[in-house]
């Protein structure tokens, strides 16, 4: 039986700690991190790390169950009072955050393993779940086909428009998908506001497509995913 994103890219997908091996064994840069097991073990990870920091359960998505902390003291505080939680594994990841230009993410779509588009979403700081099929505004404020996103996105102040990034970074998240089994995913990346640098940061092998994509990207993604589907389904 064919089968599209197999075990790999599950894998990849359900797992933080996973996704920052690959990208080690790759030499790509990412965002300074550790691994916990234990809540009352985060204070120690944090140490020599620059603050802000990010707790972020191993398993989890749409930015849910990451708490950002700005100071030593505050995450010393949550971890004595169980203000932390490591999700379903109990495992998660205390990384430094990646405080982006412009409150702006990218992130790069592959189908087949090979690029499809990039989107840079825009966000104002106080959500991580940056998904594009909820985000409902162009960067000029034009609304998106409501069919596609949730009613209260627009209460996330995210902003979303099409960009072509770099050959290298194409290159770079062929890489990714090629590690990881995934064949319709995507990968995110920042670039950090204090250095300049890029970080990739998180890597998604259950991909939604962004929202009104024939606006934001000039094509429809659903169409080259159904023509992918079909042409997999004759290669049997």
């Amino acid at each position: 039986m064919r089968v599209i994103n197999g075990s790999r890219a599950y894998q990849a997908e359900t797992s933080k700690a996973l996704q920052l091996s690959v990208l080690r064994e790759l030499g790509l840069p990412y965002p300074p991190a550790r691994v916990i097991n234990d809540p009352a073990d985060a204070p120690a990870a944090a140490d020599g790390l620059e603050f802000p920091v990010v707790v972020k359960p191993n398993i989890g998505g749409s930015g849910a169950g990451i708490v950002r902390f700005d100071t030593p003291e505050q995450l010393a505080a949550a971890a004595a009072t169980g203000g932390l939680e490591l999700g379903p594994d109990q495992t998660a990841l205390v990384q430094q955050f990646i405080t982006s230009e412009e409150g702006r993410i990218t992130r790069v779509e592959v189908l087949g393993g090979q690029y499809l588009y990039g989107i840079r979403v825009y966000s104002s700081g106080e959500t991580f779940n940056l998904c594009p099929a909820d985000v409902c505004q162009t960067t000029e404020g034009a609304e998106l086909v409501r069919s596609a996103c949730p009613v209260d996105a627009p209460r996330n102040g995210l902003r979303v428009e099409g960009y072509e990034p770099p050959r290298q970074v194409v290159r770079d998240v062929e890489r990714i998908a090629e590690a990881c089994g995934i064949e319709v995913g995507g990968v995110e990346y920042a670039i950090d506001d204090r250095d300049g640098r890029l970080y990739y940061y998180d890597i998604n092998a259950l991909s939604n497509f962004v929202a009104d994509a024939p606006r934001v990207v000039g094509f429809d993604p659903f169409a080259r995913l159904v023509d992918f589907l079909d042409q997999e389904r004759g290669a049997r």
